[in-house]
This record gives C-alpha cells, sequence and structure tokens, in this order.
C-alpha cells in the first residue's frame, strides 16, 4: 500500500471502548478514522463520505453488521468490508462471505498484529480495484474516441479522396485545355478550314472509344492527335500555300521532317515519349512507303496508324472548304481505295463502321441567330468560325456547343473580344442529334 494513500475507515460498534481500542491500533495505518455507534449512524456517514474500509462489529441495536456491511455495498460498492464477531454468529459470517458483503470477519478478542495485517490488504485491495476501475474507465475512454476517430477518420478520408479525385479531373480538364490551346495555335498557323487539329482529335476519339485501351493509351493517342502537326510551325511562309505535290525537293526534305520536328518539340516533356513516338509516325503508310522512318503495317504504332486515317480524311474532305455530303463519301471512298495501302485496314473498317464521315454533314440547319459570347447556350451549334477581335482563333463552323466549350468562349472574350458576336443555329434537339458534327465531342 502506497503511504499517500489517503484512506477512510470507518469503524461501527455499540461499545465506545471497541471503537477507541480500534483507533489506538489503527494510528499506524496512514488513514483518516471515522466511528459510529450504530448500523443508522453508519449509513449517514456512508451517504456523505466516501469510504475505503468498513469495519463493524455484528451484534448491535437494531440493525447487524452483516445487514449494515450488505447494505452499505448498495450504498459504496468499493469499500472494502470486515466484520467482527464472535463464534455463534460464523454460519451467518460465512453467508455473508459468500454473497460478497464481506471480505473478510475476525472473531472477538482479535489478534493486533492479524487486524493490522487485513486492514493493510484491504487497503491495498482497495486501491487496486480503484486503479482497475480507472484503467477500465481510461480504456473506455480511449476506446470511445478511437471509435470517434475511426469514424472521423473514414470521414476525412473520403473527404480527401474526393478532394483528390476532384483536384485530379481538374488537373486532367486543365490539362487538356492546355493541349487544345496549342493546337489553336498550331491551326492558326495554316489557312486551312476551321480547326483541323481538333477534328482529327475527335475523330480519333470516337474511334478509340470502341477500342479496349487503358486510360494513358487513350490520352497519349488524344493528346498526340491535337499535336500531331506541331512540326509545321517551323514551315516558311511560303510552303504554307503549298500541297505536298506542289513542293520541290528541298520543300519536300522540310515536310518528311515535320514529324521528326514534332517529336522533338514534345519529348522533352516527361510522361510524353510515347506521345512523341505516335507524332513521328502519324506519316507512316501501312506498306512502308510513308516518312519519316519507312515502318510498316504493325510495326507503326496504334495511334500513329489512327491519326493517319483521321488526318488523311480531314484534308481530303476539307480541301475546298466546309463539306458537303458528296465531299465527306468521296473522302471516306479514298480511305477505302488505299486501305491496305497508305492506310490500316482494320482502323479504315472502324471509321466507316462508325459512319464518321456524315457526322461532319451539316446538313439543312434552321435559321442563324447572333448572340454575345455570356448569350450562349449548351447544344447551340456554331454557324461561322468564331474569331477574336485580334485574330485568334476560338472554335470551327459545326461546333456543338458544350457547357465547358461556352466557359471559355466567355473567358476568351473578356480579354480578346468577338466584337461581331457568335453566329449560331437554332436546331431544334432531334436535328441536332441527327446531324451532331463530330467536333460536338472536343470537349467531352
Amino acid at each position: 500500500m502506497s503511504d499517500k494513500a489517503n484512506h477512510t475507515i470507518l469503524l461501527v460498534d455499540d461499545e465506545s471502548g471497541i471503537l477507541h481500542a480500534l483507533q489506538r491500533l489503527l494510528k499506524v495505518i496512514d488513514a483518516k478514522v471515522l466511528t459510529a455507534n450504530c448500523a443508522d449512524e453508519a449509513l449517514i456517514v456512508i451517504k456523505n463520505s466516501p469510504v475505503s474500509l468498513i469495519i463493524s462489529d455484528n451484534r448491535m441495536p437494531g440493525k447487524t453488521g452483516v445487514e449494515l456491511l450488505t447494505e452499505s455495498r448498495q450504498i459504496q460498492p468499493s469499500a472494502i468490508r470486515i466484520l467482527l464477531t464472535g463464534y455463534a454468529d460464523l454460519e451467518t459470517v460465512m453467508q455473508a462471505i459468500n454473497s460478497g458483503a464481506i471480505r473478510y470477519y475476525l472473531t472477538k478478542p482479535w489478534d493486533d498484529d492479524l487486524l493490522l495485517s487485513r486492514v493493510k490488504e484491504s487497503l491495498e485491495l482497495f486501491e487496486m480495484k480503484n486503479d482497475n476501475q480507472r484503467l477500465n474507465g481510461l480504456t473506455q475512454k480511449q476506446n470511445d474516441e478511437l471509435k470517434e476517430l475511426n469514424r472521423t477518420l473514414e470521414q476525412k478520408v473520403t473527404d480527401k479522396t474526393k478532394q483528390i479525385k476532384e483536384q485530379h479531373e481538374e488537373l486532367a480538364r486543365s490539362f487538356m485545355e492546355t493541349i487544345k490551346a496549342f493546337s489553336s495555335i498550331i491551326d492558326l498557323r495554316f489557312k486551312e478550314v476551321g480547326s483541323h487539329s481538333q477534328r482529327v482529335a475527335a475523330s480519333a476519339k470516337k474511334i478509340l472509344r470502341i477500342m479496349n485501351l487503358n486510360q494513358k493509351e487513350y490520352q497519349d493517342i488524344v493528346v498526340a492527335a491535337f499535336l500531331h502537326d506541331i512540326g509545321k510551325i517551323s514551315y516558311p511562309d511560303g510552303l504554307l500555300k503549298k500541297s505536298e505535290g506542289e513542293c520541290n525537293r528541298a520543300e519536300m526534305e522540310i515536310v518528311t521532317r515535320h514529324p521528326i520536328l514534332g517529336q522533338s518539340c514534345v519529348f522533352v516533356i516527361s510522361g510524353f515519349e510515347e506521345i512523341g513516338m505516335i507524332i513521328r509516325n502519324h506519316h507512316e503508310n501501312f506498306d512502308g512507303s510513308g516518312f519519316p522512318d519507312n515502318i510498316r503495317e504493325t510495326g507503326i504504332p496504334l495511334g500513329a496508324r489512327i491519326i493517319r486515317v483521321a488526318d488523311a480524311f480531314d484534308h481530303k474532305a476539307f480541301f475546298g472548304g466546309y463539306p458537303d455530303m458528296k465531299m465527306l463519301n468521296e473522302a471516306a471512298a479514298y480511305l477505302v481505295r488505299e486501305s491496305g495501302i497508305l492506310f490500316d485496314p482494320e482502323v479504315v473498317k472502324k471509321f466507316i463502321d462508325l459512319d464518321i464521315a456524315r457526322q461532319f454533314y451539316q446538313g439543312e440547319l434552321m435559321e442563324t441567330i447572333v448572340v454575345k459570347a455570356f448569350d450562349l447556350q449548351k447544344g447551340m451549334v456554331v454557324a461561322e468560325d468564331i474569331y477574336t477581335h485580334s485574330g485568334m482563333f476560338v472554335l470551327p463552323k459545326g461546333a456543338g456547343l458544350s457547357s465547358e466549350m461556352i466557359n471559355r468562349i466567355i473567358k476568351i472574350d473578356k480579354f480578346d473580344s468577338i466584337q461581331k458576336g457568335i453566329v449560331v443555329h437554332k436546331a431544334n434537339r432531334a436535328e441536332r442529334k441527327e446531324n451532331a458534327p463530330v467536333q460536338s465531342t472536343i470537349g467531352r
């Protein structure tokens, strides 16, 4: 037992001499000693003061010591109880012990050393029980706190996972917007109709969606489609106006080198190694007659084979301006004729099966209206190419507007206004669905 223990011992006996004798004996114990002359008086003390140990005589007027200790158990269950009794009461005492009402009993006259020993043991037991209760309470509290922590941790993990996912999605959107911005810069360098790179990327997406590719493979090909002509930035102005058939030998060397330059533009970017290879090989022909490496068939990266088809179709279809159905059909027929020679037959088959050519057909849409950027609505179809006041190309004719694309136009309009307004078709939903241009998928 610790000397610093702060204990209270209650002595109960109807004989004052016995109480005084017990008090003298317990002076060696570091404890506060209280006395009571009967059970009722003792119960008042027990109800009003915490006690560590109760030592009671058994035979007293009114309630017996066994009755007192049994009742005290309901009031202060942690207190240790010792009964002083004569031999005649042993049967009653044993019943009390078995019921848990008393811990020890001593017969009168008692042995001082034995009584002191029992008192010390009782106080040590009281401390042990209190420590156990304290530790159990602390354990329960910690368990409750741990349960709450686990509950809040699960919520925090859920919230953090959601936050990371949203940040990842925002980063992916920002990444693709940057890629599209680069492709717009590339398209501004040429006098082609609308946004060639975006149309090629949109056609590639259509084909990719029916192929079993992982996310990185899909993204690499889409990014390469947007940037496939980045190497043409190096073209001199005179070469921009010529077709390949009009180029002399020196100019053709520049033309055949632009895929290599395109690869070098992106190869230094971490994670763009495969994109660079796709860009390098997007002019390779299926029969090995292309450039710059004369590789053939499946030796050509899949992305390059897909872009080769989409790029050739777009040049054929949009060579003379926005195509009608006849021009689109002729461009598709060109792919079929050159299938197995210039183009991968499997990619051409997917292009034809998906009827991608028809998705560029504008048809006879309803009347046009001119609106400001902030008046655009989701589902409207752009009727004329959109340029800013400074001449920056924004979107091609035929683009179906998504919420994302409208937000982008509004942002551009704030720093470089679209002064003449934006010409859009007022097509109904059925017509837009039937004649939906491929450009409407660019923002997805």
